[in-house]
């Protein structure tokens, strides 16, 4: 069993940025659980062409900004390399393949 601050289920978008965020409200040991074999959330399993609905400049993560022009329509898979990038920066440890109940 581990002890941690903080155990954030899941490592998806918003699941990635609370760990981001939670050192700046004294957590110190952050845990995240996530379920699927990536983090990255539901990202990975989407199909090939989808495009986020905000251009780049808006759909940063906090500490991180969306690389590339920040005009464009980022596509699938420019989305879930900014989230595996963006996991392996966090000063979390995320544990993927592990379910919660």
């Amino acid at each position: 069993m581990e002890h941690a601050g903080l155990v954030v289920i899941g490592a998806g978008q918003s699941d990635l940025a609370t760990a981001a965020l939670a050192p700046r409200h004294g957590f110190t040991r952050i845990l995240a659980l996530e379920a699927a074999a990536e983090p990255g959330g539901s990202w990975p399993r989407y199909y090939d062409s989808l495009t986020l609905f905000s251009p780049a400049r808006y759909s940063s993560l906090p500490g991180m900004r969306f690389p590339g022009a920040p005009d464009r329509y980022p596509r699938r898979d420019e989305v879930v390399g900014y989230l595996r990038d963006y996991a392996n920066r966090l000063p979390a440890d995320i544990h993927t393949s592990t379910t919660f109940t």
